[in-house]
């Protein structure tokens, strides 16, 4: 994967204006190492997390996301993983039960949650007594099933894809606006996956891409009731900085009782830019 150069951001030389509060990045990224385009080894990715292990990078990363195939060689691993279990829309759901079943009984590790498909039958994994993570799709279409998703008391949290794949491109602001607003109304936590790697809105490979403290600060202003389009469009580093330095304690719990995590396949790169944007 292509990387930007790192360096000091314009206009946060000098004297640095106070850091956010921890609590708006902590285990705000998912770690999935081993999913497109990182496609990392498992054996990679558990060496990159006992890496991290004790570091000041660790606070920011979420469990280890493994499909269901990996987690019998994972378990074999003595170093302690947390994971969560992702069943994509062809995995039968009851492979996915089962590989989350094997986590969950494993001594040393532990089962962070499962995430599916919005297909006949998903409601299985509810059985599991663990978060799950219902992935819908961008759209009217996928928004319809979000009233259904809210009514778990909180075990459930919607998921949407907004980096794109083969089969489909990545969802428009409009789209994504609206699957936040709905979110936000109904109560209903939301996690996001792909394309997510950097902290500022931008354009990579002819795509718009979206920015994750556009992500964060659209969630803010959805419970302000603030324009949601504007916040996810935002490109100005030193706006977007000053925005998310001034939320409270208070505002970043609530953005991130909505906001729960985001999927990436090079965790360190979304870390790297809020080391280069001053923000931690």
């Amino acid at each position: 994967m292509a990387r930007r150069k790192r360096g000091r951001v314009a206009g946060y030389g000098g004297n640095m204006p106070s850091l956010p509060t921890r609590t708006l990045f902590t285990q705000l990224v998912d770690d999935a190492a081993v999913f497109p385009p990182g496609n990392f080894s498992l054996s990679e990715a558990i060496e990159r997390r006992s890496a991290r292990r004790g570091t000041p990078a660790s606070d920011f990363v979420g469990p280890l996301l493994l499909p269901p195939p990996l987690i019998d060689e994972a378990l074999e691993d003595h170093s302690g993983l947390v994971i969560g279990v992702i069943g994509r829309r062809e995995t039968p759901i009851a492979e996915v039960v089962a590989a989350a079943g094997d986590v969950a009984d494993a001594a040393g590790h532990a089962l962070a949650g499962v995430e599916v498909a919005a297909v006949d039958g998903w409601e299985q994994v509810l059985d599991l007594s663990v978060p799950v993570a219902v992935e819908v799709s961008a759209g009217a279409a996928g928004r319809v099933l979000l009233p259904d998703l809210a009514e778990h008391d909180g075990q459930v949290v919607a998921k949407l894809r907004t980096g794109s794949t083969p089969t489909n491109a990545v969802p428009s602001t409009a789209d994504t606006a609206a699957f936040i607003t709905e979110c936000v109304q109904l109560g209903l936590a939301f996690k996001l996956t792909g394309g997510l790697h950097r902290a500022i809105a931008h354009t990579a490979d002819d795509e718009e891409q979206f920015g994750f403290l556009g992500i964060l600060l659209a969630v803010h202003s959805a419970l302000l009731g603030d324009d949601v389009a504007a916040a996810l469009t935002d490109r100005d580093e030193a706006s977007i900085g000053s925005a998310v330095r001034a939320l409270s304690e208070a505002d970043a719990v609530n953005v991130r009782n909505v906001f729960t995590s985001f999927g990436c396949c090079d965790v360190l790169d979304p870390i790297r830019d809020l080391a280069a944007l001053g923000l931690i």
